[in-house]
């Protein structure tokens, strides 16, 4: 059965990659969830996407160029001009909900490759929840370093646009699933990654036929906006099944 990514956590009706949006996607019945990281200058492993606070908080400012305790300073944004109470979270923050509820996560590297990938490994085997995790990144120098640290991670190369042989990378660099953009893969593309055996996780994907249509295809997950209306149509589809 297809596993429900909470796409930065429940952030279809919470703020994004806020601890409200993970617990939420707990709540609400998501096998995991994706999210992003950024080292900071003091070297903490915080939760944002953007390689800035500008968007998601209060305040500005380059996430690499500021301390956590600066960037605790601001509070996350819910849309453009909604302010919460929100802070942007450690990861450990995050791990924490990860294994007390026993959840899939999607770790994204958004930074740079260079100290991140030490700093996450060394913060992943304190967790003892390597099983639990997904490593993903659109660059692959990130995840060819954590192979070399582990080479038990699940490794998972994204791509905006559908590369003609993903599976090169499985072979060339050990790349154990790949991350397409669900707007430009196809049912052929699927059948093609099947027999070269490469796992695929589809993003971003938050309408109902959409859903429905990736619910009945070979993909192992689905990584959406709208947890309720994914997992709902994923229960349906396990009773009629």
């Amino acid at each position: 059965m297809v596993m429900i990514f909470a796409h930065r956590g429940y952030s279809a009706k919470y703020p994004e990659n806020s601890l409200l949006a993970f617990n939420k996607a707990v709540e609400y019945g998501a096998d995991g969830f994706e999210l992003d990281i950024h080292l900071t200058k003091d070297e903490q492993i915080v939760v944002i996407h953007d390689h800035t606070i500008n968007r998601t908080t209060t305040g500005r400012g380059k996430v690499v160029e500021m301390s956590f305790d600066e960037i605790q300073q601001f509070n996350i944004k819910n849309g453009l001009f909604n302010v919460t109470d929100e802070k942007v979270p450690l990861l450990i923050e995050v791990l924490d909900i990860v294994k007390k509820h026993n959840k899939l996560l999607n770790i994204e590297i958004k930074a740079e490759p260079g100290k991140i990938e030490d700093k996450l490994h060394e913060l992943l085997t304190r967790y003892d929840i390597i099983d639990q995790i997904i490593i993903s990144s659109f660059n692959i120098e990130s995840l060819v370093k954590m192979e070399a640290l582990d080479s038990s991670y699940e490794t998972a190369l994204l791509f905006d646009r559908y590369h003609t042989s993903p599976w090169d990378y499985k072979t060339s660099h050990n790349i154990k699933s790949i991350h397409p953009n669900a707007k430009h893969i196809t049912i052929d593309h699927l059948v093609e990654l099947e027999h070269n055996e490469l796992p695929a996780r589809v993003y971003t994907v938050n309408k109902e036929k959409d859903l429905k249509t990736w619910m009945s295809s070979s993909v192992t997950g689905i990584i959406t906006d709208e947890v309720e209306r994914a997992v709902q149509l994923k229960r349906t589809k396990k009773i009629e099944s």
